[in-house]
């Protein structure tokens, strides 16, 4: 009986990878059940909780995007443009996880915030999820992705459907979202046969790389971390909160963009060794893609019905009604720098990459604050959604110049060898 081999990284007979196109279509299908989730949870808070329980979960779960787009920076974009090390690096998704939850829960537990406490003691769980269902995307068995998506939005939607009849509170239902997301996480390394125990165990190389591109993620947000406060202490809380709220509404855009940048990693890494013309057209392409996938809902949350919006939103529709079309804008924008990011991640280009998000960076904070002041909410969605154009031209023509530098010393390193002259 002959028996079949599995490929280490992909888990499938002979290392054949399912089709590009199915699976693209099963990281929308995971995306949308994870903004559907999140979005949920959002709105349930809202709806049940005081303004201070509001802004006590969207601190908790703000800390928990940050340490999970830094764990994506930091390892798991690395898995992806390798295609190798998946059950190794599981380590260092955990080291991160425990070294950013452990001061999460003893900040929540010193302040009295059950959220704070929640996602800490929660988030090594969260964010090995999140890191096995981004290579089971990438790399892997989609539909592995789709199955584990699918139960960690079902059980919340249970909590939340219990909400919804004044069965349970909203830190019940956080409550449940976190650590059932934490525990099926741990579930999944387990039978997929990940490091169990926290560990960096990368060489100097590679560590200096996973450096560099985390505190390039840490200084793009949290430059725009420094910028909403400084919005609320200069021009108020009322100009954040209106922000915030339509952010809220576009979150399902901005989950679909973050899964859609776990397939673009290893779709640019694949033609890493091919022609700079051969390069260039691939990002411009999946640029297209991933743009023409987001417009029809982007444009359906910008012109959102009042009823549908005083649904969501309750009063606080208002505040955010006139900002969407802005701030719609700046999702947009946001494809074609990332596509410039991960292709300089594929390049490795890490201080290059650093350089610009300082730069990017150390621009968002005077430019929001000074048109928050003079234009108030309005005013800062529109200058969000011009620095989101400026980082898109940034990125996305750092990554092309970068292409067009390599290929010129390429050619220069091999030059073809011209036919002799005549009689010579």
């Amino acid at each position: 009986m002959t028996v079949g081999v599995r490929s280490r990284v992909t888990g499938h007979p002979g290392g054949v990878r399912p089709r590009t196109g199915r699976r693209a279509l099963l990281a929308l299908v995971v995306g949308g059940l994870s903004s559907g989730g999140n979005l949920l949870v959002a709105i349930t808070v809202t709806r049940l909780e005081s303004i201070g329980g509001v802004g006590r979960f969207a601190l908790a779960f703000s800390c928990y995007v940050l340490v999970s787009g830094l764990v994506r920076s930091m390892v798991t974009e690395a898995v992806l443009a390798a295609g190798t090390g998946v059950r190794s690096a599981a380590s260092r998704v955990l080291l991160l996880g425990t070294l950013c939850g452990a001061p999460l829960a003893v900040a929540g537990a010193a302040y009295g915030s059950a959220y704070l406490l929640l996602v800490g003691l929660a988030l090594p769980g969260l964010v090995l999820y999140d890191y096995a269902k981004a290579t089971a995307l990438g790399l892997g068995t989609p539909a592995g992705a789709l199955l584990q998506e699918a139960t960690w939005t079902a059980v919340t939607c249970a909590a939340a459907l219990g909400a919804l009849f004044r069965l349970v509170g909203a830190p019940f239902v956080v409550a449940v979202w976190a650590l059932a997301g934490g525990l099926i996480g741990v579930l999944v390394g387990l039978r997929r046969g990940y490091a169990r125990r926290p560990g960096w165990g990368a060489g100097r190389a590679e560590s200096r790389v996973a450096v560099g591109f985390g505190t390039q993620f840490l200084l793009t947000t949290g430059s725009a971390q420094v910028s909403l406060s400084a919005v609320a202490a200069v021009a108020g809380t009322s100009v954040v909160g209106a922000l915030s709220a339509g952010r809220t509404l576009l979150g399902p855009v901005n989950l679909v963009l973050s899964t859609a940048a776990t397939l673009t990693l290893p779709y640019l890494a694949r033609g890493r060794t091919g022609s700079r013309a051969a390069r260039s057209r691939a990002a411009v392409r999946v640029t297209l893609l991933v743009a023409a996938g987001i417009l029809p809902l982007t444009a359906a949350i910008a012109l959102l019905p009042d009823a549908a919006g005083r649904t969501l939103l309750g009063g606080n529709w208002d505040l955010a009604r006139g900002l969407l079309v802005l701030l719609a804008l700046e999702s947009l924008f946001a494809v074609p720098a990332a596509v410039g990011f991960a292709g300089l991640r594929v390049e490795q280009a890490g201080r290059r990459a650093i350089l610009l998000g300082v730069l990017l960076g150390g621009l968002r904070v005077p430019v929001v604050v000074v048109a928050a002041v003079l234009g108030g909410a309005t005013g800062a969605a529109g200058a969000l959604a011009a620095l989101a154009l400026v980082s898109a031209v940034a990125w996305a023509g750092s990554y092309l110049s970068l292409l067009r530098h390599r290929g010129a010393h390429r050619a220069s390193a091999h030059p073809r060898l011209l036919p002799a002259p005549p009689g010579g």
